[in-house]
């Protein structure tokens, strides 16, 4: 028998870290886009971590007054800008257990074996999803066809007339943050802190075309 000593991994302690920790429950939510049981948990840890970005941030230079003197302006701006409200108060559900709704759109991309366009007197679409929530779409073209499985797509939304993707919000909401971190940079020598390391997004995280990130 091999046994090996225990060793410690800190849980987010800065601003940076929490951010981190969003960024990548953010990263999570674009890999499981269809799953439309997995989505909202990680949507759900998302908005806990970014919101938290900001405590942890005042805690972390509490002691500076130069920070006292800057943090007020910036605390103005986020309490200004509507992507950055929105996603508190979705977060302020979330905490006081207060549900709150998301509306998803879903659709298929076409067999491009049909090219352009289909010429038939017959269509169906079955959709279903997968034990583990994963959507799922099969089409038959033709009535006596067999049923043919084509690549799901899904867009999620705050609320029906919103036609912005959650996530195009969620990552407009690590922008904010992330720019205001990286302005603290400048700060950061005088108050003896060491930089922290930043989690990369997604690539293709601000791409425009529904789900396909």
């Amino acid at each position: 028998m091999v046994q090996t000593f225990g060793q410690m991994a800190r849980v987010p302690v800065t601003a940076r870290q929490k951010f981190n920790e969003a960024a990548y429950f953010y990263n999570t939510m674009l890999t499981h886009h269809l799953n439309v049981i997995v989505f909202p948990y990680y949507l759900s840890a998302f908005l806990s971590a970014l919101r938290s970005v900001t405590s942890y941030l005042q805690k972390q230079y509490a002691h500076d007054e130069r920070f006292a003197t800057w943090y007020p302006q910036k605390q103005a701006e986020m309490r200004a800008d509507p992507v950055l409200k929105m996603l508190k108060d979705n977060r302020d559900a979330v905490v006081h257990r207060e549900p709150f709704d998301l509306f998803f759109n879903r659709g298929f991309k076409m067999s491009k074996k049909y090219g352009d366009y289909i010429e038939t007197k017959f269509f169906e679409q079955i959709e279903g999803q997968t034990p583990e929530g994963v959507i799922t779409t099969k089409i038959r073209v033709g009535k006596d066809a067999p049923e043919e499985e084509v690549e799901s797509w899904i867009t999620w939304h705050f609320t029906e007339t919103d036609h912005e993707q959650v996530t195009k919000h969620c990552y407009a909401g690590l922008q904010r943050l992330d720019a205001i971190l990286k302005e603290l940079e400048t700060l950061r020598a005088g108050m003896g802190l060491v930089p922290d390391e930043e989690m990369p997004l997604a690539e293709g995280a601000d791409n425009s075309e529904p789900a396909q990130i």
